[in-house]
Protein backbone atom coordinates (compact mmCIF):
# COMPACT_ATOMS: atom_id res chain seq x y z
CA UNK A 1 0.00 0.00 0.00
CA UNK A 2 2.98 2.41 0.59
CA UNK A 3 5.55 1.27 -0.91
CA UNK A 4 8.00 4.43 -0.11
CA UNK A 5 7.26 3.47 3.51
CA UNK A 6 8.01 -0.18 3.32
CA UNK A 7 10.90 0.36 1.07
CA UNK A 8 12.48 2.88 3.57
CA UNK A 9 12.40 0.32 6.61
CA UNK A 10 13.97 -2.11 4.62
CA UNK A 11 16.60 0.18 3.40
CA UNK A 12 17.62 0.75 7.43
CA UNK A 13 17.61 -2.64 8.22
CA UNK A 14 20.33 -3.32 5.39
CA UNK A 15 22.13 -0.29 6.63
CA UNK A 16 21.21 2.40 4.42
CA UNK A 17 19.96 5.86 5.33
CA UNK A 18 17.72 8.50 3.83
CA UNK A 19 17.06 12.02 4.00
CA UNK A 20 14.71 14.67 2.82
CA UNK A 21 15.31 16.82 -0.08
CA UNK A 22 14.84 20.89 0.46
CA UNK A 23 12.75 21.55 -3.17
CA UNK A 24 9.01 21.17 -3.13
CA UNK A 25 7.78 18.22 -5.47
CA UNK A 26 4.85 20.29 -6.59
CA UNK A 27 2.59 17.05 -5.92
CA UNK A 28 -1.15 17.09 -6.45
CA UNK A 29 -3.51 17.22 -3.86
CA UNK A 30 -6.90 15.46 -3.52
CA UNK A 31 -9.85 18.49 -3.81
CA UNK A 32 -13.08 16.22 -2.40
CA UNK A 33 -12.76 15.04 1.04
CA UNK A 34 -13.47 11.67 -0.94
CA UNK A 35 -10.66 11.49 -2.54
CA UNK A 36 -9.03 12.94 0.66
CA UNK A 37 -10.60 10.15 2.36
CA UNK A 38 -9.52 7.30 -0.03
CA UNK A 39 -6.25 8.58 0.10
CA UNK A 40 -5.84 8.70 3.77
CA UNK A 41 -7.38 5.66 4.32
CA UNK A 42 -4.74 3.95 1.82
CA UNK A 43 -1.75 5.50 3.84
CA UNK A 44 -2.84 4.59 6.86
CA UNK A 45 -3.79 1.35 5.56
CA UNK A 46 -0.14 0.74 4.09
CA UNK A 47 1.32 2.12 7.33
CA UNK A 48 -0.33 -0.25 8.88
CA UNK A 49 0.87 -3.54 7.34
CA UNK A 50 4.34 -1.66 6.89
CA UNK A 51 4.02 -2.05 11.00
CA UNK A 52 2.62 -5.45 11.22
CA UNK A 53 5.74 -6.04 8.86
CA UNK A 54 8.31 -4.54 10.68
CA UNK A 55 6.96 -6.00 14.60
CA UNK A 56 6.92 -9.84 12.85
CA UNK A 57 10.27 -10.20 14.43
CA UNK A 58 10.97 -6.97 16.56
CA UNK A 59 14.28 -8.22 18.14
CA UNK A 60 15.63 -9.02 14.86
CA UNK A 61 14.54 -5.19 13.49
CA UNK A 62 16.12 -3.89 16.43
CA UNK A 63 19.24 -5.02 16.18
CA UNK A 64 19.29 -4.34 12.23
CA UNK A 65 18.10 -1.08 12.47
CA UNK A 66 20.01 -0.49 15.92
CA UNK A 67 17.79 0.79 18.74
CA UNK A 68 18.42 4.40 17.71
CA UNK A 69 16.75 3.95 14.41
CA UNK A 70 14.19 1.37 16.02
CA UNK A 71 13.00 3.73 18.46
CA UNK A 72 12.68 6.51 15.83
CA UNK A 73 10.48 4.38 13.81
CA UNK A 74 7.56 4.10 16.79
CA UNK A 75 8.39 7.62 17.45
CA UNK A 76 6.97 8.73 14.25
CA UNK A 77 5.22 5.22 12.48
CA UNK A 78 3.37 4.18 15.97
CA UNK A 79 2.58 7.35 17.43
CA UNK A 80 1.31 9.01 13.96
CA UNK A 81 -1.08 5.16 13.75
CA UNK A 82 -2.61 6.05 17.24
CA UNK A 83 -2.87 10.01 16.53
CA UNK A 84 -4.72 9.08 13.59
CA UNK A 85 -7.84 6.79 15.56
CA UNK A 86 -7.49 9.23 18.97
CA UNK A 87 -8.18 12.86 17.24
CA UNK A 88 -11.86 11.92 16.49
CA UNK A 89 -12.61 10.53 20.02
CA UNK A 90 -10.58 13.19 22.03
CA UNK A 91 -12.30 16.31 19.71
CA UNK A 92 -15.53 14.80 20.91
CA UNK A 93 -14.62 14.96 24.14
CA UNK A 94 -13.70 18.14 24.22
CA UNK A 95 -16.95 19.59 22.72
CA UNK A 96 -18.70 17.29 24.95
CA UNK A 97 -16.79 19.23 27.53
CA UNK A 98 -17.67 22.45 26.46
CA UNK A 99 -21.00 22.49 25.29
CA UNK A 100 -22.71 20.66 27.93
CA UNK A 101 -22.77 20.16 31.95
CA UNK A 102 -20.95 17.02 31.99
CA UNK A 103 -17.28 17.41 32.52
CA UNK A 104 -15.36 14.67 30.97
CA UNK A 105 -11.73 16.33 31.47
CA UNK A 106 -9.75 18.26 34.59
CA UNK A 107 -8.26 21.47 34.07
CA UNK A 108 -4.91 19.82 33.63
CA UNK A 109 -6.43 17.65 30.38
CA UNK A 110 -8.16 20.27 28.65
CA UNK A 111 -5.37 22.43 28.86
CA UNK A 112 -2.86 20.19 27.79
CA UNK A 113 -4.94 18.52 24.66
CA UNK A 114 -5.40 22.45 23.55
CA UNK A 115 -1.66 23.28 24.08
CA UNK A 116 -1.44 20.13 21.65
CA UNK A 117 -2.94 21.95 19.16
CA UNK A 118 -1.39 25.16 19.48
CA UNK A 119 2.56 23.51 19.31
CA UNK A 120 1.43 21.64 15.82
CA UNK A 121 -0.20 24.82 14.65
CA UNK A 122 2.49 26.91 15.41
CA UNK A 123 4.87 24.59 13.67
CA UNK A 124 2.59 24.73 10.50
CA UNK A 125 2.71 28.79 10.59
CA UNK A 126 6.56 28.68 11.29
CA UNK A 127 7.20 26.57 7.99
CA UNK A 128 5.12 28.93 6.21
CA UNK A 129 7.26 31.62 7.61
CA UNK A 130 10.63 30.10 6.94
CA UNK A 131 9.45 29.16 3.10
CA UNK A 132 8.09 33.25 2.81
CA UNK A 133 4.89 31.67 1.59
CA UNK A 134 1.54 32.18 3.82
CA UNK A 135 -0.15 29.22 0.95
CA UNK A 136 -0.82 27.27 3.66
CA UNK A 137 -1.65 28.91 6.71
CA UNK A 138 -5.17 28.89 6.20
CA UNK A 139 -4.61 25.11 6.79
CA UNK A 140 -1.90 25.61 9.40
CA UNK A 141 -5.47 28.09 11.31
CA UNK A 142 -8.31 24.57 10.74
CA UNK A 143 -6.27 21.95 11.52
CA UNK A 144 -8.05 20.93 15.10
CA UNK A 145 -11.02 20.75 12.39
CA UNK A 146 -9.13 19.12 9.77
CA UNK A 147 -6.95 16.42 11.76
CA UNK A 148 -10.73 14.48 13.48
CA UNK A 149 -11.48 13.31 9.47
CA UNK A 150 -7.91 11.24 9.72
CA UNK A 151 -10.05 9.52 12.90
CA UNK A 152 -12.50 8.67 9.85
CA UNK A 153 -9.78 7.36 7.89
CA UNK A 154 -8.33 5.67 10.30
CA UNK A 155 -10.89 3.71 11.22
CA UNK A 156 -11.62 3.13 7.57
CA UNK A 157 -8.50 1.53 7.04
CA UNK A 158 -8.52 -1.31 9.62
CA UNK A 159 -11.87 -2.08 8.27
CA UNK A 160 -9.96 -2.80 4.86
CA UNK A 161 -7.15 -4.22 6.32
CA UNK A 162 -9.10 -6.67 8.07
CA UNK A 163 -11.46 -7.72 4.97
CA UNK A 164 -10.27 -6.23 1.89
CA UNK A 165 -6.10 -6.76 2.57
CA UNK A 166 -5.70 -6.21 -1.15
CA UNK A 167 -7.66 -3.54 -2.42
CA UNK A 168 -7.08 0.11 -2.24
CA UNK A 169 -8.55 3.16 -3.53
CA UNK A 170 -6.13 4.63 -6.42
CA UNK A 171 -6.44 9.08 -6.63
CA UNK A 172 -7.07 10.47 -9.54
CA UNK A 173 -4.23 13.00 -10.89
CA UNK A 174 -5.36 15.78 -13.23
CA UNK A 175 -8.23 16.98 -11.43
CA UNK A 176 -7.22 20.58 -9.73
CA UNK A 177 -6.24 23.45 -10.76
CA UNK A 178 -2.60 23.47 -9.61
CA UNK A 179 -0.57 26.56 -9.14
CA UNK A 180 3.01 26.90 -9.26
CA UNK A 181 4.42 29.21 -6.05
CA UNK A 182 7.75 30.42 -6.95
CA UNK A 183 10.40 29.75 -4.20
CA UNK A 184 12.93 32.58 -4.20
CA UNK A 185 16.42 31.44 -4.66
CA UNK A 186 18.94 31.59 -1.60
CA UNK A 187 21.55 34.41 -2.88
CA UNK A 188 24.71 33.51 -4.94
CA UNK A 189 28.00 34.09 -3.08
CA UNK A 190 30.30 36.21 -5.61
CA UNK A 191 33.63 34.36 -5.86
CA UNK A 192 36.23 35.98 -8.12
CA UNK A 193 38.19 33.87 -10.71
CA UNK A 194 41.38 32.96 -10.09
CA UNK A 195 44.34 35.48 -11.93
CA UNK A 196 46.31 33.47 -14.31
CA UNK A 197 49.93 34.83 -14.42
CA UNK A 198 52.04 33.71 -17.48
CA UNK A 199 55.47 34.12 -17.71
CA UNK A 200 56.87 35.13 -21.01
CA UNK A 201 60.34 33.75 -22.20
CA UNK A 202 63.60 36.05 -22.19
Amino acid sequence: MTEDADLGFRMARDGYTSGVIGPPTWEEAPVTLKAWLDQRTRWIKGHMQTWLVLMRKPIGAAREMGLAAFATTHLVLTTGLIAAFVHGPLACIILIDLLSPYSLLTTADFVLALFGYCVAMFAALTACALSNSLSHARAALTMPAYWPLSSIAAYRALFALIFHPHRWAKTAHGVSLRRRYVVPAPPKRHVSAPTLRVRGRA
